[in-house]
């Protein structure tokens, strides 16, 4: 049996450290890699409810990236794409496909409309199928930026950069709605699911390596664990073999910065749902006359709605206030932590584990 400690983001808080950022209003771009280039790092995820071509629109130009869902046909999923496609932000709006027969071929008529990002999404990542698909779209699309996942591990992102992804998509379990860990006992906290995945993202200089293995070898006695810590230690955040996407948990500026210390952009769904871009109709409640939306988890498209929910979020107004409240406390995560970028956030950043006591006190509170 194995059993070790796993994190999240309530879990932990990022160390203030000295600084002498004189600005707030520093640069949040990130570069994707294979041309996709961001202004800030948030996706809006691939959720029938959060992004169709008014969200694409929306998010590329304001920076971000829009992946589309996948919950239509292929007609209509190529009418949203041409709808938001714009050329100066092609780039920058992704479609994605399941893991069935039929999406190598809708993989295919997406990129022959012009699609240059293409998510391979499946609820669980490291499978066959998913790592198949991968492999077939990196071989006939070796253009195409390949977003894969989700994964929750070293391994199974290991699985899928090996077959191709460009980018690995981590997040088991922690959306607002998803309801995977409840229903299947599977996952993992966030933060640890991130920093897991972000080591193996990194590559380590192979003569250090060999070294280390020839003192463990030395050194019989010495445990896994041991060995894992100097193998930790060898990896270099500056050369990294993809990138990563945070997918879900997310509530919060706070939650970002945390999530960037090991990661390139985190996945937006739950906070841009109900906002004036967002797919769906607005319902009027009949006794406060507060108006509403309807969200739902990217699996309840199933009857059974096995991993996932459906509920009534508020609407929200113009996506570009959520996103700027979001940018502007990332930016002052930044300048807490002497940073001047994302880059120099990866460099030097310190976790501290906090109870639940520390986590009330993080709160608007009253003694």
């Amino acid at each position: 049996m194995k059993l070790r400690q796993g994190l999240t983001f309530d879990d932990v808080l990022l160390v203030p450290r000295y600084s002498e950022v004189l600005t707030r209003n520093m640069p949040l771009d990130v570069d994707l890699g294979k041309g996709v280039k961001l202004s800030i790092p948030i996706v809006s995820a691939n959720m029938k409810n959060v992004t169709g071509s008014e969200m694409a629109l929306a998010m590329s130009g304001y920076g971000g990236m829009a992946l589309l869902h996948r919950f239509a046909s292929i007609d209509e999923q190529i009418r949203m794409f041409q709808e938001a496609f714009v050329p100066h932000y092609g780039k920058m709006i992704g479609c994605s496909v399941g893991v069935k027969d039929e999406d190598y071929g809708n993989a295919d008529a997406l990129v022959g409309a012009g699609c240059s990002v293409l998510c391979v999404d499946v609820a669980h990542g490291d499978h066959i199928l998913a790592i198949s698909m991968v492999e077939s779209l990196a071989k006939s699309h070796p253009d195409v930026m390949l977003i894969a996942g989700n994964v929750a591990t070293a391994g199974g992102a290991r699985r899928l950069y090996n077959a191709g992804a460009d980018v690995i998509k981590v997040g088991i379990g922690p959306g607002s709605l998803c309801t995977t860990r409840i229903e299947t006992g599977n996952g993992v906290p966030q933060i640890t699911a991130l920093m897991d995945v972000f080591d193996e993202s990194c590559n380590v200089d192979e003569a250090e390596l060999e070294q280390t293995k020839q003192w463990f070898v030395s050194h019989p006695t010495a445990n896994i664990d041991t060995l894992m810590t100097m193998v930790g230690s060898l990896r270099n955040k500056d050369d990294r073999k993809f990138k990563i996407i945070a997918d879900g948990g997310i509530r919060n500026g706070g939650d970002i910065a945390k999530a960037l210390c090991i990661s390139d952009a985190v996945m937006l769904g739950s906070l841009l749902a109900g906002t004036n871009e967002a797919p769906g109709t607005i319902e009027v409640d009949a006794t406060s006359g507060r108006k509403f939306k309807t969200y739902a988890g990217s699996s309840t498209h199933k009857a059974s709605r096995v991993e996932g929910v459906v509920r009534r979020v508020p609407c929200k107004g113009p996506v570009k206030h959520i996103l700027t409240k979001l940018t502007e406390g990332v930016q002052s995560g930044l300048s807490y932590q002497g940073c001047k970028n994302l880059g120099e956030l990866k460099e030097d950043y310190e976790f501290i584990q906090i109870s639940g006591a520390g986590l009330a006190e993080s709160h608007p509170h009253t003694y």
